[in-house]
């Protein structure tokens, strides 16, 4: 015969903390691809190399050379990796910062004594004797 499980399985498992790293890393790259472009165009544009290119993160982050072939070396690494990158880390330590901040505010854990003060004899006792007059000349028999 199995024998009977002494604790609760836990309500989060590794694969919400799986899933909500598949989520950042995503919306990481979603951002440093549009930040890329962004800023690509910005340094194509200051640097008066070419026209603005059409939107296209996957190129902006993987092939910038291909998306803008006149600017020069420095300025596409500077303007497609370098600047994206740092505003890219900024806003995911902005947003990992308000994330477990938000997160810290559940109420979850042990109960207090306060939490616990209604459920002892005392107030159990003086509750039943609320609720029913007639237990009132009855001397409790809890310990």
């Amino acid at each position: 015969m199995p024998s009977p499980r002494t604790s609760a399985p836990s309500t989060t498992t590794g694969t919400d903390a799986l899933l909500y790293l598949l989520f950042g890393v995503l919306g990481a790259a979603l951002a440093f691809g549009s930040l890329a472009w962004l800023t690509g165009n910005a340094a194509n544009a200051l640097a008066d190399s070419g026209p603005w290119a059409r939107f296209s993160a996957t190129d902006a982050l993987l092939h910038p050379d291909a998306l803008w072939p006149h600017l020069g070396s420095t300025a596409l690494l500077v303007g497609a990796r370098i600047v994206p990158g740092l505003l890219t880390a900024t806003l995911a330590t902005t947003a990992l910062v308000l994330w477990t901040r938000h997160r810290g505010d559940s109420k979850t854990g042990l109960a207090r004594k306060a939490d616990l003060a209604p459920l002892l004899d005392k107030e159990v006792t003086a509750k039943a004797r609320d609720l029913r007059p007639s237990l009132n000349d009855r001397e409790c028999k809890r310990g």
